[in-house]
């Protein structure tokens, strides 16, 4: 193949990749499960793998761990979703059975109120001295936050009502367990295919670049999400230790947010706090406990966890991390924001072997001119 030939080529490939990838975005709702599937494919061809070692047949092995998968993430998201409809009702819409009652988002600023005059006052009043304690007062007048604790329902409503999230959710739950079985049963076909079809010529380059990519891939959907589970079920465990209601869905949920920098723990810990004022299920000292549980939370994720699963795997700033989960959602919606990290691993090594080193080529040059 000539040089101009091959110009050509790589030209009609190029335009033929732009336009699959806007078919792509235009059809984000049918290839965003395609996507999240291929996701628990990859996680879940390690135990197929091992099943196939124990000479059960492809098939079967593929079935065995699919309707296993199922089954844990059937019961799991049936108990998070009840939960989370039980938060809803006793936040926004109160007293099951009685229509003119309210939620206690609407009761929060005088629950928060309630709570300054009766706990936090009286300790300030009796650990400092008069001076001490009228600066603190003023200093944490509550009547400053009234205003802004009075647009919280309001602004919970609008984020709860939005149907273009509920459309995205039934796609996944029909199109996602279609897409998952048959990749998992072609999955070998798929990187075979793959394989014979990659340049002969660059097909080691590709190939070391694909390796890079399949341990920053392995080490978070492998590593990472493994860990928000843990982090969430202690959280949960935590939370309940403490009295705080619905320590399942704030637990669990705060610990798969956790995935995002700084999100995940500040989220639920300001949902712990309200629980706790609303259902007044103690004082400072219950307040205390909430802190001290993610502050755990974080230790074991920090120095346990982290360093017991991933250990240096997962090379990627939690700045990274967070700018790529609100970039790719603001691409893709809410099926970008779950494959927002593995995109920009794949992205981000990309990146590093074909475009960097001509950049640093031209530097060198640079230099070696001055």
């Amino acid at each position: 193949m000539t040089g101009r030939e091959r110009r050509r080529l790589v030209a009609g490939l190029s335009v033929c990749l732009l336009l699959i990838l806007l078919l792509a975005y235009w059809l984000r709702i049918v290839v965003g499960p395609l996507l999240l599937a291929l996701c628990f494919a990859y996680i879940l061809e390690p135990v197929v793998q091992r099943l196939m070692a124990w000479r059960f047949p492809r098939f079967l092995a593929v079935a065995a761990v699919f309707l296993a998968f199922l089954a844990v993430t059937g019961v799991g998201i049936w108990l998070l979703v009840r939960g989370s409809m039980d938060l809803y009702q006793a936040a926004f819409l109160g007293a099951e059975g009685r229509p003119d009652s309210r939620g206690f988002l609407f009761a929060l600023p005088d629950l928060a109120l309630g709570f300054y005059h009766e706990q936090i006052e009286t300790y300030l009043r009796q650990a400092w001295r008069a001076e001490v304690g009228a600066w603190l007062e003023d200093l944490f007048d509550p009547k400053r936050l009234i205003p802004l604790l009075e647009k919280v329902p309001v602004l919970l409503s609008g984020l709860g009502s939005g149907v273009s999230g509920f459309f995205d959710l039934v796609s996944i739950l029909v199109l996602l367990p279609i897409y998952l079985f048959y990749l998992m049963l072609d999955y070998p076909r798929v990187l075979s295919w793959v394989e014979r079809h990659l340049p002969g010529r660059h097909r080691p380059r590709i190939l070391r670049t694909a390796r890079r990519i399949h341990e920053g891939l392995a080490a978070f959907l492998r590593g990472r999400i493994l860990i928000a589970i843990f982090k969430g079920l202690l959280l949960a465990f935590g939370l309940w230790l403490c009295g705080v209601p619905f320590p399942f869905v704030v637990g669990l949920l705060s610990g798969l947010l956790s995935i995002l920098p700084f999100l995940g723990a500040a989220l639920g810990l300001i949902a712990a706090v309200i629980l706790a004022l609303a259902y007044q299920t103690g004082g400072i000292g219950v307040l205390g406990g909430i802190a001290l549980v993610f502050l755990a939370a974080e230790a074991v994720e920090g120095y346990v966890l982290f360093p017991w699963i991933l250990g240096d795997k997962l090379d990627m700033h939690p700045i990274t991390m967070l700018f790529s989960v609100l970039a790719w959602g603001a691409i893709f919606g809410f099926f970008g924001v779950l494959v927002a990290i593995p995109l920009t691993i794949i992205a981000k090594i990309l990146f590093q072997d074909f475009v960097l080193p001509p950049i640093e080529r031209l530097a060198a040059e640079g230099r070696e001119g001055a």
